[in-house]
C-alpha cells in the first residue's frame, strides 16, 4: 500500500482466497482484516473472504462483532450434494449443501449483506442447462434466498495439476 501511494495509486480491494482455506484460519484472517481496515484504511466492504464452505466459521462470522463486516464469497460449483462432494470433499465434512445454504441464509438475514457464489465452469460437469436449473432451484425454491442478496460469479476453470476436469468450451458457456 505504501509503495502504491508513492506512485500516486492506492490499494482499494483485498481478497482472501487461494492461500489455503481462509475460514479454517479464522483467528488470523480476522486479525489481518482488522489490521487492513485500521492500518491501511481500507473499508471492510472492500475486503472479500472466500471459502469452500466451512460452515462453523461462516456461522461465527455471521455474529462476530469483532470481525469487520467483509464481503463473503463461497466456492459453490455444484448444486447437488453428490456432485459437490465429489468435486469438493469438504462439502461432506461440513454437513453438505443443506448446512452450507442454511448458514448462508442466516448470514444474509443477520448481516443484510449480499453474498457471492463462485461457479467455475467445468466441461461436461456443471456447464449445462440442467446444472443452471438445479442451482436456481437450490437458491430460490429450497432456501428462498432473494435474488438481490446473491451474486453468482461464473468463471472459467483454471486447470490445475491433479484435477482431470477441463474448462468449458465457448459453446457451453454461451448456453
Amino acid at each position: 500500500a505504501a509503495e502504491l501511494s508513492t506512485e500516486g495509486n492506492r490499494l482499494s480491494n483485498v481478497v482472501f482466497m487461494g492461500m489455503g482455506e481462509p475460514m479454517a484460519n479464522y483467528k488470523n484472517v480476522a486479525e489481518a482484516v482488522r489490521r487492513i481496515t485500521s492500518d491501511l484504511g481500507i473499508g471492510a466492504g472492500r475486503i472479500t473472504v472466500s471459502t469452500v464452505g466451512v460452515v462453523p466459521s461462516i456461522r461465527k462470522l455471521t455474529t462476530d462483532e469483532n470481525f469487520p463486516k467483509v464481503r463473503l464469497a463461497v466456492s459453490l460449483h455444484c448444486a447437488t450434494d453428490a456432485e459437490r462432494t465429489k468435486l469438493l470433499p469438504a462439502n461432506g465434512r461440513y454437513g453438505g449443501l443443506d448446512e452450507l445454504m442454511s448458514s448462508l441464509s442466516d448470514y444474509i438475514d443477520t448481516t443484510g449483506r449480499r453474498i457471492t457464489l463462485e461457479w467455475a465452469l467445468i466441461e461436461g460437469q456443471n456447464d449445462d442447462a440442467t446444472s443452471a436449473q438445479q442451482l436456481g432451484e437450490l437458491l430460490t425454491q429450497r432456501f428462498q434466498i432473494r435474488r438481490d442478496m446473491l451474486h453468482i460469479n461464473v468463471i472459467p476453470l483454471n486447470p490445475t495439476g491433479g484435477f482431470g476436469g477441463s474448462p468449458s468450451g465457448r459453446n457451453s458457456v454461451k448456453k
